[in-house]
């Protein structure tokens, strides 16, 4: 009963908290009108032609890539004053010619596309065109987005110095059928209103927003102070977010840089629980020393979705009918008056129409449908790989080692593994799960483990990478034997230490 009553109790004075913070936003809202007059405004008299960088990471499962190069093309502005640079991963048994350019685009072939993730190949694309200082400002662009002709134009008018600029998305439709339709419905009808409600308010306060990898605009002050990007995926995004935020660099939205997403490439998913906990867990202790914007901006990661809050309301009245407590009773009455208070000035602000509000109140069955089937493909995806594994794993030993994610290091197992004469190593944290390929010797299925992780961001710490460690070949095909030339102890090449410091050839690849 206890447990009852606590979990009850945290839950309504979150979910309260929630409605009091929306309320700011909604009343906000109210004047929307005004800041579009004043952003025409100044808008109108921009007259600076910024040079414009369009990056792409793309691959052969977005069709669309050469449609969107077609509308880059074709854009209202200026032609010398923008490049569009694709990187480009190629399947291993893809035969198609490589094109270096194509429909006005220079395009970046992937040579070796084990080693290249979606940041590994943009973050050394950009580093080899930053320092020519040709650009003013990198839009990072998804290739399943499609853009208008007026798209760089407004990007050029919204931009200032030391900026980032989160874009907008509308949904489209190219199908006619009925799903896809009334999909597209719900979800055109719950942008516009988070875009009215939330989006655009917090642009009005000069409040930072997570930003979207498939829409970004950064100019290049902030890229030479950061250093690289991350978008792999919405974890990734986040945590480039949270970055940005705390060296009190604001990413912006922006509702004029408009991009479009098929329903059919819409993407549900989210950051993980875990990765936002972590994440609040490592800033909570520097909050003293952030500003007020980036402090709010730690509240904002703690806001619910819809579905939260309607299954939590959910349980809220279950506990209060099977549990009863005349003060419970009172306070999940008074906090269903808040939520439906909250709801309706949150529509009167968002301008919505009678069928708007309709497929609006779909949106979280929708979404809860949606969740399902990524959470039963993650399922089937990981039993896939368990099995794969434990097919694999004929002879091999475990490890514990070191991994740094450039903020701290974490515990990993690596599986060094002997399958017919050939070596691989196998990296697993949590629900990441690596690979290598096969070699003939481990000390390149270390080094191939090293690339993988590399690309991720991630530094393996291990006695191999060590700029203090000596290779001593033992007559073996493996050359698994080292010595570290500060203890003068003999080691292995999976072995780490407290001594241990990145090789400088390792640090770029």
């Amino acid at each position: 009963m206890i447990v009852f009553d606590t979990l009850f109790s945290l839950l309504i004075i979150y979910l309260f908290i929630y409605c009091i913070y929306q309320l700011f936003f909604f009343i906000k809202a109210n004047d929307i009108e005004k800041y579009f007059e004043i952003h025409e405004k100044t808008r109108s008299i921009v007259i600076e032609k910024n040079r414009l960088c369009v990056v792409i990471y793309a691959t052969h499962k977005n069709k669309n890539l050469d449609k969107l190069l077609n509308v880059l093309n074709n854009q209202s502005y200026p032609k010398e004053n923008y490049e569009v640079h694709v990187a480009y991963k190629k399947e291993e048994n893809d035969t198609t010619l490589n094109r270096d350019f194509a429909l006005g685009a220079r395009i970046h072939n992937i040579q070796n596309p084990d080693y290249f993730s979606k940041d590994r190949a943009i973050n050394l694309l950009i580093n080899k065109i930053l320092p020519e200082n040709k650009f003013d400002a990198f839009i990072f662009l998804g290739a399943d987005r499609m853009v208008g002709e007026k798209y760089l134009e407004n990007i050029n008018k919204s931009l200032t110095k030391n900026c980032v600029l989160v874009g907008s998305k509308v949904s489209v439709n190219e199908k006619n059928q009925l799903a896809k339709r009334i999909k597209n419905s719900i979800i055109s009808a719950y942008l516009k209103y988070i875009n009215r409600t939330n989006s655009i308010a917090r642009s009005m306060f000069n409040l930072p927003f997570f930003i979207d990898g498939d829409n970004l605009v950064i100019t290049s002050d902030v890229l030479e102070k950061i250093g690289y990007v991350t978008l792999e995926d919405k974890d990734s995004e986040l945590e480039y977010s949270l970055e940005l935020a705390s060296n009190e660099i604001k990413s912006i939205y922006c509702p004029y840089i408009i991009t479009a997403v098929d329903v059919k490439n819409y993407d549900f998913s989210s950051p993980s629980i875990k990765n936002k906990i972590s994440l609040f867990s490592h800033y909570f202790p520097l909050l003293a020393f952030k500003s007020n914007s980036f402090k709010e901006f730690m509240v904002f990661l703690l806001k619910p979705n819809s579905l939260f809050v309607l299954f939590s309301f959910i349980f809220l009245m279950w506990l209060s009918i099977f549990h009863p407590n005349h003060v419970a009773e009172r306070l999940v009455c008074l906090l269903g008056v808040f939520l439906i208070i909250n709801f309706i000035i949150s529509i009167n602000v968002s301008k919505m129409q009678i069928k708007e509000i309709f497929w609006l109140m779909l949106y979280p069955f929708c979404l809860t449908w949606q969740k399902t089937k990524i959470l039963i493909n993650n399922l089937t995806m990981r039993s896939i790989i368990d099995s794969r594994y434990e097919e694999e794993n004929i002879n091999s030993a475990t490890i514990n080692a070191v991994v740094n994610n450039g903020k701290k290091d974490f515990i990993c197992k690596l599986d060094l593994v002997s399958e017919d004469g050939m070596r691989k190593v196998v990296f697993r944290e949590g629900n990441r799960f690596i690979v290598t390929d096969s070699y003939l010797r481990m000390h390149d299925a270390l080094e191939d483990m090293t690339y993988k992780l590399k690309s991720k961001g991630m530094t393996l710490k291990t006695c191999q990478n060590c700029q203090h460690f000596t290779l001593c070949p033992d007559g073996t095909l493996d050359c698994l034997n080292g010595k570290c030339q500060i203890s003068q102890n003999e080691i292995l090449i999976w072995n780490g230490c407290q001594y241990f410091h990145l090789h400088p050839n390792k640090k770029d690849f």
